[in-house]
């Protein structure tokens, strides 16, 4: 029925400008021939005026033809586009980094004497306090050394005081007495040395732990600094540690917020950046940042491989549009299509924009688009600058 209604009116319309034309052509043909016989340019001039404001009131009739006919005609060649409007919204960027679960207390215990390992008092996973005592090694008589090296300072302290007194009252040779008193020193000295060489014969806990391995066995000779003892670990005091690109000083520091990921555990734990270095590897070009480790019930391990997302930008107020809108032309410059209308028409016209960080689903437009500016969102790469487009949101 719409479109018999349609036609009906361009039939109509048609025979009326047709008989506009018909009788105006008429008119002006013999007028126009009795013009030009005069010779007059004024009266000539006149007469070309006439004719193209006829000319412009054809010209307009047929422009509110051709808009109703857009209007009833359900057709249209228009594009069809659908649009959004641009909102403000909160956005954060996270970088991605490779981090390590590290405790600065995790040590390998090794010996400082040498010796048979005669005791192991601790097994594997109990967990020890500061001092005490963890195996002990045979002192190789040093014991009895001590014991001698003590019977003879008794003599000698005994005659250092009496040739102490006698000297204080000026009798006696002060050679005698220097002699004396370099033998007390001596044997003073010497028995503190011994003293300090037996305490390394007991192998004490220097932190709050846990004996996470134990790899000497009774009855073994050990040797400093050569022979692994056992493994102490604090698992309270762990972190990770991360290797952060130099690019990133500015926007990289301590107080940063962060996420971390335990891919083997398949575990999440929300933290901060605790630490970041003021040193920059020369070779790797990155310097490192630690991250506390909450109080938790997961079972995170020293070593153990964890991913990091560090929040390096947010703005609060940030034109977000999702990638996908965006083109690039052949001047490599990304754009979308921003509606406006005109004389109650909807067109598409080609804006220039500058992009910033994405979060893998939507980018921060920088310029080019303002709060509210309705954009192309489907359609657009049927479109050219300032098309005329047929606007359906679903």
């Amino acid at each position: 029925m719409k479109n018999k209604n349609i036609q009906k009116l361009k039939t109509i319309l048609f025979g009326l400008i047709t008989l506009i034309m018909f009788n105006g052509c008429n008119n002006s043909n013999s007028s126009i021939e009795q013009v030009l016989k005069t010779n007059d340019a004024n009266l000539i001039s006149q007469k070309r005026k006439e004719i193209i404001k006829s000319q412009q009131e054809i010209y307009n009739t047929l422009s509110l033809i051709d808009s109703k006919l857009e209007e009833l005609n359900t057709n249209s060649k228009f594009p069809i586009v659908e649009t959004t409007i641009i909102k403000s919204n909160e956005f954060q960027h996270f970088v991605e980094l490779q981090g390590n679960v590290k405790s600065d207390q995790l040590i390998i215990i090794y010996p400082e004497f040498s010796g048979v390992l005669n005791k192991i008092y601790v097994k594997s996973g109990e967990k020890v306090v500061k001092g005490q005592a963890l195996a002990t090694i045979d002192d190789g008589g040093l014991k009895q050394q001590l014991s001698q090296l003590e019977i003879a300072f008794s003599l000698t302290k005994t005659t250092y005081e009496r040739q102490e007194r006698l000297w204080s009252q000026k009798i006696g040779s002060e050679i005698q007495f220097l002699e004396t008193k370099s033998m007390f020193e001596a044997q003073k000295e010497a028995i503190k040395q011994v003293k300090k060489q037996l305490e390394k014969t007991v192998i004490r806990a220097s932190f709050n732990g846990t004996i996470d391995n134990i790899i000497a066995k009774e009855g073994e000779v050990v040797y400093p600094g050569k022979s692994n003892l056992m493994i102490l670990l604090n698992m309270e005091n762990m972190y990770v540690e991360c290797n952060v690109p130099e690019r990133y000083i500015n926007t990289i520091y301590k107080g940063k917020n962060a996420k971390v990921l335990f891919p083997l555990i398949d575990e999440f734990l929300e933290t901060s950046i605790k630490q970041a270095g003021n040193f920059i590897d020369p070779t790797k070009r990155t310097y490192k940042i630690k991250l506390d480790l909450p109080k938790n019930n997961l079972n995170i391990k020293p070593n153990l491989n964890a991913k990091v997302s560090v929040n390096d930008y947010s703005n609060d107020n940030a034109l977000l549009i999702k990638e996908g809108f965006i083109s690039i032309d052949s001047n490599n410059e990304k754009y979308v299509y921003k509606i406006y209308s005109k004389e109650n028409k909807n067109y598409a016209s080609k804006a220039i924009i500058k992009t910033g960080k994405n979060d893998g689903n939507s980018i921060e437009v920088i310029s080019g688009l303002s709060l509210d500016d309705e954009i192309v969102v489907e359609g657009m790469r049927k479109l050219v600058d300032n098309s005329r487009v047929k606007i359906i949101n679903k």
